[in-house]
This record gives structure tokens, sequence and C-alpha cells, in this order.
């Protein structure tokens, strides 16, 4: 397993990354070290948030139907946690890219702690510039990453080094339907300003980007209403260890994170979908689908 450092990297991008080292020790605090949503089943569901995390991160990882001999791509790959995960549960070989260097080191340490350090590559890397060739990989995996970029280049560009069939599995927040007043634009804004992020798109705008790049639609789902816990349970695990995350990260920096969690958990419309697709024969139009 090697990490690899491609430095045609843009700077907006590494805005990114550093915005990610500033909040991650707190985030991971209350949320995890997958540093994404968790699944319950409902709102009683006592599942903790590991827990929940790991099952939403199988949910994803079993639609990418990778197996032994398979090369997966994990697009902004956070921690590396997920791409652990693939190598884990299917035997396929996964490549790993992210713009944040200290969190591919990290990925480094989980896969060599899972023992899958022979599986899983870690490289630093821009999605909307990959250092790969057309139909290099077998599935591809974006998990919660839309909200950096516009949608029809990324998932071009993710389309573009798929094999012909190849799957591309994409879970993400988004909005069920358009933040319709400004609190609650206000609200969505503060959310990506969070996490350096540009945008909040819509379901129905993930759809349509799917359809543009000439994916195959599998499978859509609405995952809001099982990822909707994952708030209340973050805001508890702030509280219950604020004197210690106060200690370490100031009281403005706990005050905001609490603040714009519940904030986007009471937009109206604030959810997650899952969306599964193959890309396109080249010989045959984006519309000519099955």
């Amino acid at each position: 397993m090697t990490t690899g450092d491609d430095t045609a990297v843009r700077p907006a991008a590494a805005d990114i990354g550093r915005s990610y080292e500033d909040m991650a020790g707190l985030t991971e605090t209350i949320g995890g070290p997958d540093l994404h949503y968790g699944y319950w089943d409902g709102p009683r569901d006592p599942a903790a948030v590991p827990a929940a995390t790991r099952r939403l991160t199988d949910l994803v990882v079993e639609r990418l139907r990778a197996a032994p001999g398979d090369l997966v791509l994990d697009a902004g790959c956070g921690n590396g946690l997920a791409a652990v995960r693939i190598a884990e549960t299917t035997g396929a070989r996964v490549v790993a890219v992210d713009v944040n260097p200290a969190a591919l080191e990290r990925g480094v340490r989980h896969a060599r702690e899972h023992g899958v350090e022979d599986l899983v590559e870690f490289r630093r890397a821009d999605a909307l510039a990959l250092p790969y060739g057309d139909g290099t990989f077998d599935a591809a995996l974006a998990f919660e990453i839309t909200p950096h970029f516009e949608l029809l280049p990324l998932l071009g560009e993710l389309t573009r080094v798929l094999r012909t069939g190849g799957r591309l599995v994409l879970e993400s927040p988004c909005l069920l339907e358009p933040a319709a007043d400004p609190e609650a634009a206000a609200r969505v804004r503060a959310y990506l300003d969070m996490f350096a992020a540009g945008h909040m798109h819509t379901a129905r705008a993930h759809l349509e980007a799917f359809h543009d790049a000439g994916l195959r639609l599998l499978e859509y789902l609405d995952l809001s209403e099982h990822t909707a816990p994952f708030f209340p349970r973050m805001l508890h695990r702030l509280e219950r260890h604020r004197a210690d995350l106060v200690d370490r990260y100031g009281s403005a920096a706990v005050e905001r994170e609490r603040r714009t969690i519940a904030g986007w958990a009471r937009v109206p419309g604030s959810g997650s979908v899952l969306l599964a697709g193959a890309a396109p024969d080249a010989e045959r139009p984006p519309d000519a689908r099955e």
C-alpha cells in the first residue's frame, strides 16, 4: 500500500482539506471517524453512532457489487474507513483518493490495523482531474462528497474512469426540495461553510446529473428517514463531551458546531439519497437506455 501525491490540486480543493483538518477532531468526537451519516431503522432504534455509520457504509459498499480481482475507486475517501471496508468485505483492490494528506495518512493506518494494506492504495488527487485512464475501474464510490462539486463535472469524471457497465454508487446529503425561505437558506449555507463546501444539491439534481453523465440508473433510495437520527445523536454526544471539547477547541467552535448541526436538521426537506448507476457502452448514446 502506498500514498502518492499529485501536486496539481486546485487551491479550492486544498482549502477543503484544510477545513476538514480544522474541524476533524471536534466532528470526529461527536460523529465518529467515518465522517458520514449513520443508518437507523427509525427514531427508536438504539444503535450508537459508530454502529449506525458502519451500517450505512455496508449499505453503500454492498451496492458496488465488487469482488476479488476488481479495482474500485473511492473518490474523496476522507479517513479511508469506507475504502478499508470495501477491501475487507469484498476482497477487491481499492484506490482511495482525497485532497487532504493528513486524512490519507490516517487511511494508511486504518488499512494496516485492519490487515488490508496490500489491497488499498491511498493517493492525493483531485476528483475532478483523476490521474487514471478511461475505463480503469470496475466500480467507483462517491460517499458524501457532492456538496464540494458541481455535479455534472464530478459524475462525468467518475464515469470516464469506469469500464463499460462499471458501477458508480453515490450517497450524499441533499435537499429533497429547494430551500424555500431566507432562514432555511441561511441554515443550509452555514452547514456548507462548516465543511468548506459550495453546494447543497437537490435530490432531483442528482438524478438529472446521473442522466446527463450517461449513467444508467440502477437504484435510487431516499434515506432521509434513516439518516435523520444522526443529528440528535450528534448533539447528545456534543453535550456529553462539551467540557472536554471546549477545553480543546474553544467555546466558540463548539457552539458553532452545535448551532450549525441543529440548524441543518431543522431545514425543511433536508435529507440524503443513495443512487447506483452503470457506466454506458461507449458505442451507444447516453439516452439509449435499457
